[in-house]
């Protein structure tokens, strides 16, 4: 099983710059790299095991999105915070992101549950 490397000596994420992901372009490999203080390898890995999913064939041409950049800095928490190896990061990741997904749904609902009263 692959472990996680200490990230964080070095990068924590509480001091990485903020940006608007929603609204910046898509950002490469490299680019990635100094953004989250990780190296190639390491987002190499992450891209294998499912945690992310890059536009693009190869790692030379890969473009992260707003979506995939918020999702490796909280892979990156998670696996840190956590002490998750990558496999359990990913379906930590899944599970998160499927719950606020049902959280979605029930807030419309109950929008439309509200228009009847």
């Amino acid at each position: 099983m692959n472990q996680p490397i200490d990230l964080f000596r070095d990068h924590p994420l509480d001091v990485l710059p903020e940006l608007i992901l929603d609204e910046s372009p898509a950002i490469g490999l490299e680019d990635l790299t100094r953004l989250c203080g990780v190296s190639a390898e390491v987002l190499v890995l992450l891209v294998g095991e499912g945690l992310l999913a890059p536009l693009g064939q190869s790692p030379a041409d890969w473009r992260f999105d707003g979506h995939q950049i918020r999702r490796i800095r909280r892979a990156l928490r998670l696996s840190h915070d956590l002490e998750l190896d990558w496999p359990a990061t990913a379906l930590a990741l899944d599970l998160l992101d499927e719950i606020q997904h049902l959280r979605q749904r029930i807030h419309c609902l109950e929008l439309q549950l509200g228009r009847w009263d």
